[in-house]
């Protein structure tokens, strides 16, 4: 009896699984779907690379494979109170418009720029004027050539990374997020200290 009743349970499991009224095809491509789905997320959405370092952690994103302005989109959603902006070629219109959006919400934004971006075809700074957005033009002899946007008086967004297409898309650049009210602060006194010395323009 013992093995009578083994022998049906092990049959009905077997039933289970592959039974007559299993749609195999649907089955299986279920399981290869879920499978690549695991496998392809990281490309599709790649996470930050992120440091070991306790006293001020580190995230660094690598374009283009990494979709860096997503993770800068993702930050600028992230603010709950101030977004300091340095740049030197804005022609992004998805950071632009996630910069309208956190103001909307009562986000300090403000944005220090370069003057050839007065000229620039694709330049979002009319777009951010229309707003309300302040924006300054660099008082640098040369290059505005800053690439940083400075959170919550807390977070320093920083690398080669310019705020265009090209950056996310075709080129070989980075971007650091560094959490480091010190730093922060740094960088934070630099950028006012140039926009003191910057001509504001309006739209």
């Amino acid at each position: 009896m013992l093995e009578k009743r083994k022998r049906i349970k092990k049959k009905s499991v077997f039933q289970l699984f592959f039974s007559k009224n299993l749609n195999v095809p649907a089955y299986l491509t279920f399981l290869i779907g879920l499978t690549l789905g695991f496998v392809l997320y990281p490309t599709v959405y790649p996470p930050w690379l992120t440091s070991s370092s306790e006293k001020a952690p580190l995230r660094v994103c690598f374009s283009p494979e990494g979709k860096c302005t997503d993770k800068i989109i993702d930050a600028i959603h992230s603010a709950q109170s101030s977004i300091s902006v340095a740049a030197y070629a804005f022609t992004c219109p998805r950071i632009a418009e996630a910069l309208r959006d956190a103001y909307r919400r009562g986000i300090d934004v403000k944005l220090l720029i370069d003057k050839s971006q007065l000229k620039e075809k694709y330049s979002q700074l009319s777009f951010l004027l229309k707003e309300g957005i302040p924006v300054y033009i660099d008082p640098a002899e040369g290059l505005g050539h800053n690439k940083t946007m400075l959170f919550d008086n807390r977070w320093v967004l920083t690398g080669s990374f310019n705020w265009t297409r090209a950056a996310n898309s075709k080129n070989a650049e980075n971007i650091l997020l560094i959490d480091d009210p010190s730093l922060a602060q740094i960088y934070q006194e630099n950028w006012e200290n140039r926009v003191e010395r910057a001509k504001r323009i309006s739209g």
